[in-house]
């Protein structure tokens, strides 16, 4: 099951901000600037309201009147990476990209998270950083504070679409990493794709350590609070400086390299806080109690997860996934009430 799901928040404003700093599109008239500055800000503000249909209309009525404004059509296919489908969010990026292929990474990067085809979203992502990487020399802050975590971005994919980790593709990713590191040492992403690395390079013990490293930095003083404090689900999640996917993936990762379930158990109960009707989490979190022998807690996570499930319509693949851990904690429950220690079920 993905760990995006539920992950799309607010949409930035490129487009807005891109005709800030470089001016009006070329031969454009000062009073079109301005009707198209005018309802690019309406439709942020009908999205902002929760009126998320109606700005979009806005957006593609407007790029149908404006079909060759480069920043018009970024604004609006960034804007449906965030709250559109994926098709039209990827054919919309595709015009932009069409429109203005040396300027603007964002769309770049959107596309290197959207698109299926590995190989298309890996070159997609090394578009974006080449961007990014000559904006940022010309002194764009924007981007300066985005390099971190597009080098990531695309060590990640790397990682994920090689076929086997040879040592040509282990070097790539570190160098990728190192970059990472060097532009944003207090970022704690670069070390734990070096620990994903690490594992896939069979260092597990390593792995672990660096994955702790990296928690460690965004952890601190996060671990305090009331739990009967009043709104403290709300403000809970402002405690962080990493993502909810990113706290995610720790977690999976945690699950994947420590024997012990602790502190992943407490990740995934801290992402319940802010989201708890995230299907992923409940799976993950009946995974990890699972692991640590405690299966009625399991069982009673896992039907939390189903019923959300079914809520939003019953996607079979997500149930069958659900049924599949289901049999294997009541076989594991079944196993230990009858006598047999946990060696016992991996001798089986």
């Amino acid at each position: 099951m993905g760990a995006r799901q539920g992950g799309r928040r607010r949409a930035a404003k490129p487009g807005v901000a891109k005709q800030a700093k470089s001016g009006p599109p070329r031969g454009a008239t000062t009073s079109r600037v301005v009707a198209i500055e005018g309802a690019i800000e309406g439709a942020y503000a009908a999205i902002e309201d929760g009126r998320v249909d109606e700005g979009l209309a806005t957006l593609r009525a407007e790029a149908k009147k404006h079909p060759n404004d480069a920043s018009l059509a970024e604004t609006l296919a960034m804007t449906l990476a965030e709250f559109g489908t994926q098709e039209e969010a990827i054919a919309a990026l595709k015009r932009a990209a069409m429109l203005s292929p040396t300027e603007g990474y964002e769309k770049f990067m959107y596309l290197g998270q959207l698109l299926d085809d590995g190989e298309a979203a890996t070159k997609c992502t090394r578009q974006g950083l080449a961007i990014l990487e000559a904006q940022a020399h010309k002194g764009d802050e924007d981007a300066q504070g985005a390099h971190a975590s597009a080098c990531c971005a695309l060590a990640e994919q790397i990682l994920g679409t090689a076929d086997e980790m040879d040592a040509e593709t282990s070097a790539q990713v570190e160098e990728l990493i190192n970059r990472a590191k060097a532009s944003d040492p207090v970022s704690a992403e670069p070390l734990q794709l070096l620990a994903s690395l690490r594992n896939e390079q069979g260092k597990t013990d390593e792995a672990l350590k660096i994955l702790k490293e990296s928690i460690q930095m965004w952890r601190q003083g996060a671990m305090h609070r009331d739990e009967d404090e009043e709104n403290g689900a709300e403000e809970f999640q402002h405690e962080f400086n990493v993502s909810f996917e990113f706290r995610f993936e720790t977690a999976k990762l945690l699950l994947e390299l420590d024997t012990t379930t602790e502190i992943a158990i407490d990740i995934l109960c801290e992402l319940l806080r802010e989201r708890d009707d995230n299907v992923d989490v409940w799976y993950m979190l009946a995974y990890a109690h699972h692991g640590a022998l405690e299966f009625d807690v399991a069982l009673e996570h896992l039907e939390q997860g189903e019923e959300i499930v079914r809520q939003r319509g019953g996607d079979e693949a997500a149930l069958e996934m659900f049924e599949e851990l289901r049999a294997a904690i009541t076989e594991s429950k079944a196993t230990i009430e009858s006598g047999k220690g946990p060696a016992d079920m991996d001798a089986d």
